[in-house]
């Protein structure tokens, strides 16, 4: 068996574009719904692209990516709580901007992304971004 991705190129659509900008350190962005119901994809890159701030203060600064699942067709949602599904991505100690990527597993039918501020400082004022692209991987016999 090969597993390999069905899609050779990702197709990548802006999440987040301004309401990131001067998030406070614990700060959360609960974007909107994404429909997965017809697509069915198994997998979410997302990437988040951060303007410069002074982290050389802080200690393990991240940014958590929450996934807020909904069963009802995007009716309800579940809790956007520490104990929700997500991955964290890792901020370097600089001065620097920074891009970082990273995969979720997704479920068919709607979800939302939560983007929490755990760096220790408030975001940039400006130019902080978060965009994603769905993917699959298929197995072949």
């Amino acid at each position: 068996m090969v597993t390999r991705f069905i899609h050779s190129a990702l197709s990548e659509t802006d999440y987040e574009t301004t309401d990131l900008n001067s998030l406070a350190d614990d700060g959360v962005v609960l974007g909107a719904a994404i429909n997965n119901s017809s697509n069915r994809d198994m997998m979410l890159k997302v990437q988040i692209e951060l303007a410069s701030v002074d982290l050389s203060a802080q200690t393990n600064p991240h940014v958590q990516i929450r996934l807020i699942e909904s069963i009802d067709d995007g009716v309800t949602y579940e809790d956007n709580d520490d104990q929700a599904y997500g991955i964290s991505l890792p901020i370097a100690e600089t001065s620097a901007a920074h891009k970082r990527i990273g995969d979720l597993y997704i479920p068919p039918g709607y979800f939302k992304l939560a983007i929490v501020n755990k760096t220790g400082v408030a975001f940039a004022a400006i130019g902080n971004t978060m965009s994603y692209a769905p993917y699959t991987p298929e197995t072949d016999s």
